[in-house]
């Protein structure tokens, strides 16, 4: 009869040869020795097989707790990255609206920046006008000057043709009638007159700073015509026109002190900065 052998518990951890040197009954024949052993091998062989499968749970369980320990891992990391990407995205939003803003003070800069490049571009084009003006009118004067003799011209008609045109309206022919007849009779008897309305010409064509110049020369030429009253009074009025507001009122008080009977007194009192504190 074969001896009981130990529990599963037991050999589980008992070495094969062990089992092997296991009493056995003196009496136990060859075959029964045989049978014994093929017991024993298929004995090993479950033993083997339990090894390797309780080796195989304890691999499986350290694989669970890593796996365990990386999804709570993964669980902390998806909220990092949850409140990594609410930030970005506030900080995209504002970014954004940064953004539109200054691409809407740019438009407007952009926008400003062509206004005045148009602007200086109408100017522009005023100036050339002006120099080609300027420059036909002293190719004219000089031509008159050297075509039409002196003692061939009644300066009476050239005075009257100029101011003619004044009074039509047509200040740049009457500019080039006056600064003729200047040319010709600068000591003429209607001279001091041409030189005012010649100043007038220019006054009426908005071009003041030359206005200033010719008006002044009156005074310069002529102090004692009566256009010298009316001359500073409209100097002041063409320095208001540029802005020239202490110029102006300069000009004007001088008209008030220097001729205060005359009627440019009293217009150049409505002309006057606070006239109330000039009195």
């Amino acid at each position: 009869m074969i001896p009981r052998l130990p529990g599963r518990e037991s050999l589980w951890h008992l070495p094969l040869a062990v089992v092997l040197l296991a009493p056995v009954p003196a009496c136990t024949s060859s075959t029964q020795l045989t049978e014994l052993e093929a017991g024993l091998a298929a004995l090993e062989q479950k033993l083997d097989a339990f090894r390797s499968q309780a080796s195989t749970r304890d691999d499986l369980e350290v694989v669970l707790r890593g796996v365990e320990q990386l999804l709570e891992s993964d669980v902390s990391a998806r909220a990092d990255l949850k409140e990594d990407l609410r930030q970005i995205i506030v900080e995209v939003e504002a970014l954004r609206t940064s953004t539109q803003e200054q691409r809407q003070t740019l438009n407007a800069s952009l926008e400003r920046i062509g206004q005045m490049n148009d602007e200086l571009n109408l100017l522009q084009g005023q100036l050339e006008r002006q120099e080609t003006y300027l420059s036909t009118l002293s190719e004219q004067l000089e031509a008159n000057r050297q075509t039409t003799p002196a003692e061939s011209v009644e300066p009476k008609a050239l005075y009257d043709a100029a101011y003619q045109s004044y009074l039509s309206g047509d200040y740049e022919q009457a500019a080039i009638g006056f600064e003729s007849y200047l040319g010709t009779f600068p000591n003429g008897e209607d001279a001091d007159n041409a030189q005012y309305w010649l100043g007038e010409s220019y006054m009426e064509r908005g071009r003041f700073r030359i206005a200033i110049e010719e008006l002044g020369r009156v005074a310069e030429r002529y102090p004692d015509s009566d256009k010298v009253a009316s001359s500073m009074l409209r100097i002041g009025v063409a320095h208001i026109e540029l802005g020239e507001r202490d110029l102006a009122n300069e000009m004007l008080l001088r008209v008030r002190q220097e001729y205060p009977d005359s009627d440019e007194a009293v217009l150049a009192l409505q002309q006057l900065d606070n006239p109330a504190d000039q009195l």
